[in-house]
């Protein structure tokens, strides 16, 4: 049994024509260990017996909330429909025809809760066919797990496979309604939405195959794009899915909080990583662009892809990047962008581990209790490269040293910087709550207390109340 203390998890199934396998889905979710859950199922105006296998469900438990359309607006339109009706704090989509290990969702959602900084949690998944056995598609698959790994890899770690499931997996909701792509019509909006979360924070992964997901033919690209479609506006699939899909993952990340090095160093990866064969890009872009019987070198395709990425960096930005300034040089000038894209990640790297063992230096020092070394050595860091995790770490060495206006001022940098670092704003929150400056305190501690597990969640509501409380108490 689960506590009423326990957070409410939101299901949302969005379904159009699902009468074959909707019954073993819902049976499914509803035999899940964890308990306090809704379902909210949205059907995108089938015309088969969803509908009445749907009724016949929610009549017998009242954890399910059925919807029915009154057209078919798309699937992505039903995705993004299922999330805005959604009341818990986490969130999980289930498509009809899949299936879940009834440890399923208690096993994520402790693994969500236990993991500071994750935004998303799977697990490893077992294909099924059309009559629920082990199927041979992607044999050997691994989901995606993006542990202890900084921004550039969890991007190389999307982009590296074909293949992304972890989009199924369990995520706080306000995470989902804060990602721009989901709910677009695009070819692969929801690896867009991935790629989105994964710049929020690392992806957690119970390491036991818990979902099975259903493969009852292999889908194409235009398979897909035609479940975009609504009954009254459908639109013609794209000629080039996934040459789009490479820029608008590009996109996301040139639109992310990420430094200009971080970027730069993501266009590289890209570069190399869409170039290689073993990745499932290459063949792909080539065939779009150029037809079934294409062949190119490496050189030759790495350039054309630096051209079709070019379109996913702003203008501004283009003399801050020497990969994409090469593709509009002179022909005769123009070098091997592969080999020039590998010599700058190696550069990159090389610098990071500098930086990260100056980084790790000052943790040692801060752990070891010699403040002002450690501060010194955050300043060196801060001095090398200003990011806005640089300034927490220095921020929450002058709070150690009781350097509160210092501390107030590498803070407010850090927020500055990232408006997204909630362990600045709750380290904010708490030095203006201590220094009986309430009313600042509060918008920073709200701003932290939505991202963070409990007990720490709670402890941070109760600071708030106290604060309120104190605010109250002056204005009377």
């Amino acid at each position: 049994m689960n506590s009423a203390n326990d957070p409410l998890v939101s299901i949302g199934m969005p379904v159009y024509n699902g009468e074959k396998y909707l019954r073993g889905a819902l049976n499914s979710l509803l035999a899940q260990d964890y308990s306090r859950f809704e379902l909210i199922i949205s059907d995108n105006n089938s015309h088969d017996a969803t509908e009445s296998i749907c009724r016949e469900f929610q009549a017998s438990d009242p954890r399910i909330r059925y919807i029915r359309q009154s057209e078919n607006q798309g699937a992505p339109w039903n995705f993004k429909f299922v999330v805005e009706e959604a009341r818990g704090e986490y969130f999980m989509w289930a498509a009809h025809d899949d299936l879940w290990d009834p440890s399923y969702l208690g096993k994520c959602l402790r693994t969500l809760r236990s993991r500071d900084g994750a935004v998303l949690c799977c697990t490893e998944v077992n294909f099924i066919d059309a009559e629920g056995n082990p199927s041979p598609y992607l044999v050997g698959f691994k989901n995606l797990d993006t542990e202890g790994m900084p921004p550039v890899r969890r991007i190389h770690a999307l982009i590296a496979r074909m293949g992304w499931y972890a989009a199924y997996g369990l995520m706080p909701t306000e995470a989902i309604r804060s990602a721009k792509a989901f709910g677009r019509g695009v070819f692969g909006f929801d690896v867009i939405f991935t790629l989105e979360l994964m710049l929020m924070g690392e992806i957690a992964k119970v390491h036991e195959p818990l979902f099975f997901y259903r493969i009852v033919k292999p889908k194409t690209a235009a398979d897909f794009q035609a479940d975009f479609n609504s009954e009254s506006k459908p639109e013609a699939p794209t000629p080039i899915p996934y040459t789009e899909l490479a820029t608008n993952l590009l996109k996301v990340v040139y639109r992310s909080a990420l430094s200009p090095e971080e970027k730069l160093a993501a266009f590289a990866d890209f570069l190399c990583t869409l170039s290689s064969p073993a990745a499932g890009w290459r063949n792909l872009i080539t065939r779009e662009l150029l037809g079934p019987s294409a062949a190119l070198n490496d050189a030759a395709f790495a350039f054309i892809l630096g051209q079709i990425l070019g379109r996913s960096v702003p203008l501004r930005e283009i003399k801050s990047n020497p990969l994409l300034q090469a593709v509009y040089w002179p022909p005769q000038v123009v070098p091997d962008l592969l080999i020039a894209a590998r010599n700058l990640l190696d550069r990159i790297s090389a610098k990071s581990h500098l930086e990260n063992g100056k980084r790790e230096l000052a943790a040692q020092l801060y752990q070891q209790g010699k403040l002002e070394e450690a501060s010194r050595a955050y300043g060196e860091a801060l001095l090398e490269r200003e990011t806005s995790d640089r300034w927490t770490d220095w921020a929450t060495v002058q709070l150690a040293r009781k350097r509160t206006e210092e501390a107030e001022i590498g803070l407010r940098r850090a927020l500055e910087l990232d408006g997204g670092n909630t362990l600045a704003a709750l380290k904010l929150g708490t030095l203006m709550a201590n220094l009986g400056r309430f009313e600042s305190a509060i918008p920073f501690l709200e701003m932290s207390a939505a991202t963070l597990p409990d007990p720490r969640r709670s402890e941070v509501l109760q600071l708030i109340a106290e604060c309120q409380t104190r605010l109250n108490s002056v204005a009377s």
